[in-house]
C-alpha cells in the first residue's frame, strides 16, 4: 500500500486503497463517493435493472451505505452510447441519486461494480473499517507444553 488514507461517512469509517486505475473524475477533490453501474455497449438501463443490481451488489456488501447513491457512474467497455430509460431516471431520483455520469472504459481494466471513492485527484476502494473491542479478532498461541518454545 502506498499511502494510508481514512475517511468518515457518518458513523462508518473506511481504509481507502488506490486502484490501479484512476477512472474517476469529479469537479470536487473530495472525497466524493460513486456507484460504479457496469454496462455493456448499446445497453439499455431500465427501471428493472437497477433493483437488481441493488439486490446482487450492494445489500450483501458490507462497505456499502446510502450515501454511495448521491453520484452513480455507468462505466461502458465501449464505445457505443448507453441508454438510460426514463423510468429508470425516476428510480434514480428515488435512491436520491444527485449526479450520474456515463464514462467510456478501458476493456483491458479489471473493475468491479459497487462503491469507489474519488479524492486526492485518485480513485479508491473502500474498504470497511471494523474495531475489535471484544478482541474477537485475535488470534492466540498456546505455548508448547515441553517448554521449549516449539
Amino acid at each position: 500500500m502506498k499511502e494510508e488514507v481514512r475517511i468518515t461517512v457518518g458513523d462508518v469509517q473506511y481504509l481507502l486503497i488506490e486502484h490501479e486505475e484512476n477512472f474517476l473524475t469529479f469537479e470536487d477533490d473530495g472525497p466524493v463517493l460513486a456507484l460504479v453501474y457496469l454496462t455493456k455497449p448499446g445497453q439499455h438501463i431500465t427501471r428493472s435493472a437497477l433493483p437488481d443490481f441493488r439486490a446482487t451488489f450492494l445489500e450483501k456488501d458490507d462497505v456499502f451505505i446510502s450515501e454511495f447513491y448521491d453520484n452513480v457512474v455507468f462505466y461502458s467497455n465501449g464505445k457505443d452510447h448507453l441508454q438510460i430509460e426514463p423510468d429508470a431516471i425516476k428510480e434514480l431520483a428515488a435512491w436520491n441519486t444527485k449526479t450520474r455520469k456515463f464514462l467510456p472504459g478501458n476493456p483491458e481494466v479489471n473493475l468491479a461494480p459497487g462503491p469507489y471513492v474519488f479524492t486526492r485527484r485518485r480513485t479508491w476502494q473502500p474498504w470497511r473499517i471494523y474495531h475489535d473491542f471484544n478482541g474477537t479478532f485475535m488470534c492466540t498461541f498456546k505455548p508448547s507444553s515441553t517448554g521449549s518454545g516449539k
